[in-house]
């Protein structure tokens, strides 16, 4: 899964990158592993010669946005169809380094971009709508041309309003037409309003009630100092926490928004907790145990027999995977069992 970081110039867009990417990043694309105490659990109990972490690739190889109010650039807009979301890195600390303009206007900002992908995604919809127009299948209930017509109709005007895409309530069939014509405004983002150190404890009342706006409309975000979250990722865990202590934080915040990056992606995880790898896998919300096996290997899925199934509760309250089957625990489930999120996983399968 593509994330790509946007922003406008001097957001400090790369340094969350690098905070989030624990200061392992070589390059502008990187895997990020998810923060998850079950995975920590798990492998802390079995011990494995190898544990692989879910993880996210995050890119911060986008253009920065030039400034305040102007179109995003062709290429730009390019590469933001490709993510499968969009992290917005939003300035809200003083810096005389900012050439736009010159005063801190977090809200504005973050604002100005969400119009600026509703602009993109509206261009569309009204270069596409004038060439339906000339469609000899407009009129013929069912054919493609006129259920994409009927949909753009209903989304213009609520574009019009500053509506983005994801903010709408659209059927699955719409949804389709919407993937296949990467609009920016239906991808799910998340938001870091990047602030100074000692608001991103304790933000400002107009923040947090924007927080709470964007929230009822499925967008998660965070208030973040970037420039700390990198000098804690470069500490050792045991100073991180002491760190954190004094800055009256419980972990990074970076932490927060890779999982909440993971979570508006869709994706749970399911495990496997073998010796010479414990695994922590990513898995779209609602997918079966047969799609499960297909994730760990597709012979594994071709051959799939039966799934044996811990809960992540009963195995954290058994202690081990072994005390877990032996308590009754374990249970035997078909290809269309829907996998929970924590599930822990073993596929019998045809050899």
């Amino acid at each position: 899964m593509k994330v790509a970081l946007i922003g406008y110039s001097a957001s400090g867009r790369s340094t969350l990158y690098r905070a989030a990417s624990r200061g392992l990043a070589k390059g502008d694309i990187t895997a990020v592993p998810v923060p998850d105490p079950r995975f920590d659990t798990i492998v802390a109990q079995v011990k494995p010669k190898k544990q692989t972490p879910a993880s996210v690739i995050l890119h911060d190889d986008l253009d920065p946005i030039s400034g305040s109010g102007k179109a995003f650039s062709l290429k730009l807009i390019d590469s933001a169809k490709k993510a499968d979301l969009l992290l917005h890195v939003v300035r809200g600390f003083e810096s005389n380094t900012v050439a736009y303009h010159d005063d801190v206007d977090a809200l504005r900002d973050q604002e100005a971009i969400d119009v600026e992908l509703v602009l993109a995604d509206l261009q569309i919809v009204e270069n596409r709508l004038e060439r339906l127009k000339r469609s000899t299948m407009l009129k013929t209930p069912g054919s493609p041309d006129y259920m994409e017509n009927d949909l753009f109709q209903r989304i213009k005007d609520p574009l019009e309003n500053g509506v983005p895409i994801r903010a709408m309530e659209l059927s699955e069939d719409d949804q389709v037409v919407v993937r296949n014509h990467q609009f920016l405004s239906s991808k799910p983002m998340v938001i870091a309003f990047n602030v100074n150190e000692d608001e991103a404890s304790t933000p400002s009342e107009k923040m947090m009630k924007r927080i709470e706006e964007l929230a009822k409309r499925g967008t998660p975000a965070f208030p973040v100092c970037a420039t700390i979250e990198e000098e804690i990722a470069q500490l050792e865990p045991a100073d991180q926490l002491e760190f954190l202590e004094s800055l009256g934080l419980t972990e990074p915040a970076s932490d927060k928004v890779i999982r909440a990056v993971y979570s508006a992606l869709g994706l749970i995880t399911f495990f496997t907790a073998g010796d010479n790898d414990t695994h922590a896998w990513p898995l779209k919300r609602g997918s079966t145990a047969l799609k499960a096996a297909g994730t760990i290997h597709n012979d594994i899925a071709k051959g799939f027999i039966r799934a044996e199934i811990v809960h992540y509760e009963d195995y954290l309250a058994a202690g081990s995977l072994d005390a877990a089957y032996a308590a009754g625990k374990m249970s035997l489930e078909g290809k269309e069992y829907v996998i929970r999120d924590g599930d822990l996983l073993h596929i019998r399968n045809k050899s």
